[in-house]
């Protein structure tokens, strides 16, 4: 990229002094509370915080920088149907609300994957926990390399350097600071990303020539796609692929994630955290619906000339970044508060990360190796782990910067899969008392193994271009578009060679299409080319089919005598009939209030009454 889409010296400015303040509020907690060695304040921040700032910062943490970089890249090629993205993401919280939240806090567990040993059986909760650990780590080192990508477009940072300042800084103030610093930096990185992203959407549409004009030019280009309700499964991007498939992904997140369960447990009780999850619904939703209209801006922007056909921009994850310099090169500072929200996300999923990962390895694989270990002892220990876990992080970040896009598409695919069955054994273990640890284990496995075996063959198999339905771009305008000042280059009749062996060609217009296909198998087409976005639905289907059958056949459990702490009815509102609440019961005693201390003797004897 040319020195004039760079940063400018106010823009570093603005950047170093984002940086600066993230760390110092890490290290303020980490020397205010030096002297506290409780593990609850270490990973729930005494378990009093305020509901707002603990819902922003669950908020940013599901919110990371791809969402900030690469949902307006999405937008800017399938056009509005990317909004339901951002809407979808609050059916999560209604589920989380009514089911999760009060189970979470009834037994008081550190661990989500704790209830799975609770209810089932300790195998069942470690290959869970090692799943999540393994997802993370991947997930969180190629949101680094991504952003350090996107990043060193239009700054004098090199890939390697911004890999190993973002990875230090996150892995230095979470180990030190514990929940309280994630939290708070949170809170402030939410409102640097709602201001950078704000205020390129609102630049770029005034350079545009206002809303009517984006409007315009978003239907000019067939980018108006967002009442899509076409039913067709094998379509990337409708309606129902998006928000019924992805709601359901969300879901697994917010109730079965430690990163964001975690957080439930530093409010003070079940009212306070769903406040917490209501608040956090707000920012979610705009953010990714921000963005997504930042892609429309950002296509009437370009209309006509587009910078990656041009050959501006290496890859698209850079588009967003570029644009943000080229709007902004008369404001300065503007493009340091941009680049300041896209590193923000970056450092609140680290951070985030890192915290729920030495919890999770603290909590399912330590503690019971090592029962006596003192609460000093296990402090220093989360914190050792905090930084081991940042160390594989790293590794990974640059593993994915010279392996390349196959290894970032993996990634991403791993994180996908892992939601859908874990969602799906929470799901029988809390609704349907007749399920058995084999059962379980059964499903759990056979989901997971299902849906990454999809996965693997969407990679694999390329998806026929008539599903994916990417829209033209093109550069025919290059010349008088006041936005470029170079000559556009012909991309007409390019050819390249898939890795099915199906041959695809660019026309001038940018649409994409097939010429041959030769040796695709049957399930290229039918069962792989479901929408990536049903991977977690296909995961929780295969899951809570299996566990309910395999649960049958072995001999299912008697409800009667199970622990009713363990469950939460689908149906329990006072506002419904007796008879109907004590149906869906499904034959578990109701639950009569009960203190639950977070004891390994504890969970030892919840788990003896409910096997």
């Amino acid at each position: 990229m040319s020195d004039e889409k760079r940063f400018g010296t106010v823009d570093l400015v603005v950047f170093i002094g984002m940086v600066f303040g993230v760390a110092s509020i890490g290290a303020f907690y980490a020397f205010k509370d030096r002297k506290n060695t409780s593990l609850d304040n270490y990973y729930f921040g005494g378990k009093n915080m305020s509901p707002i700032p603990v819902g922003l910062s669950m908020a940013v943490s599901f919110i990371s920088s791809i969402t900030i970089l690469g949902y307006p890249v999405q937008s800017y090629i399938y056009g509005t149907v990317i909004v339901w993205f951002g809407l979808s993401t609050a059916v999560q919280v209604v589920i989380a609300c009514i089911y999760y939240i009060p189970l979470f806090h009834r037994l008081k567990i550190v661990s989500v994957y704790e209830y799975l040993e609770m209810r089932f059986h300790k195998s069942i909760r470690r290959l869970a926990s090692f799943v999540v650990a393994f997802a993370m780590i991947f997930y969180m080192g190629t949101t680094i390399y991504v952003t350090a990508l996107a990043l060193s477009a239009v700054t004098p940072v090199s890939t390697t350097a911004s890999i190993l300042v973002t990875a230090g800084i996150c892995t230095l103030y979470t180990a030190l600071g514990g929940m309280k610093a994630v939290i708070w930096t949170d809170t402030l990185q939410s409102g640097i990303m709602m201001a950078g992203s704000v205020a390129v959407l609102i630049k770029t549409t005034m350079e545009v020539g206002g809303v009517n004009k984006v409007s315009m030019a978003v239907k000019q280009g067939g980018r108006d796609t967002m009442w899509d309700f076409n039913p067709d499964p094998t379509l990337q991007h409708t309606f129902w692929t998006i928000f019924v498939g992805m709601g359901l992904t969300w879901s697994g997140g917010a109730c079965t994630n430690q990163l964001i369960t975690q957080r439930y447990r530093a409010c003070k009780g079940v009212k306070d955290t769903r406040i917490a999850a209501m608040v956090s619904a707000v920012p979610m939703v705009s953010f990714m619906v921000i963005a997504a209209l930042n892609g429309c801006a950002m296509y009437a922007y370009y209309k006509g000339c587009d910078p990656y056909n041009e050959g501006k921009v290496a890859v698209l994850d850079q588009m967003v970044p570029y644009l943000v310099v080229d709007i902004f090169s008369d404001t300065p500072g503007m493009a340091g508060v941009f680049v300041s929200a896209a590193y923000s996300g970056v450092l609140s999923t680290i951070s985030s990360g890192i915290n729920s990962m030495s919890a999770i390895v603290l909590e399912d694989f330590i503690i019971p190796w090592k029962p006596g270990t003192s609460e000093a002892m296990r402090l220093t220990t989360s914190k050792v782990l905090g930084i081991i876990c940042g160390a594989f992080v790293t590794s990974v970040a640059f593993l994915t910067q010279y392996l390349g896009k196959t290894v970032v598409k993996i990634a991403v695919t791993i994180i996908g899969v892992k939601a859908g069955p874990l969602l799906g054994i929470f799901t029988v273990g809390i609704f349907f008392p007749w399920t058995n640890t084999v059962g379980a284990m059964s499903g759990l496995v056979s989901g997971i193994a299902f849906s990454t075996w999809v996965a693997l063959g969407q990679i694999t198999y390329a998806a026929d271009p008539e599903k994916v339905r990417r829209l033209p771009l093109s550069v025919e305008n290059c010349l008088l578009n006041p936005a470029t000042n170079s000559t556009a280059l012909d991309f007409t009749n390019v050819v390249y060679t898939l890795s099915d062996n199906r041959s695809i060609f660019t026309t001038s217009t940018g649409f994409t299409e097939s010429i041959s296909s030769q040796g695709r198998p049957f399930l290229a087409d039918t069962l792989y080319a479901i929408s990536y976005t049903y991977l977690g639905a296909l995961g929780f289907s295969m899951t809570f089919t299996v566990s309910l059958i395999i649960s049958i056949i072995t001999g299912k459990k008697d409800p009667k005598s199970l622990n009713p702490s363990l469950f939460v009815p689908f149906v329990d509102n006072k506002c419904f009939p007796m008879s109907v609440r004590k149906f869906f019961r499904f034959g578990v005693p109701e639950l009569k209030e009960t203190k639950i201390d977070h004891l390994p003797a504890a969970s030892e004897k919840l788990l003896t009454s409910s096997i």
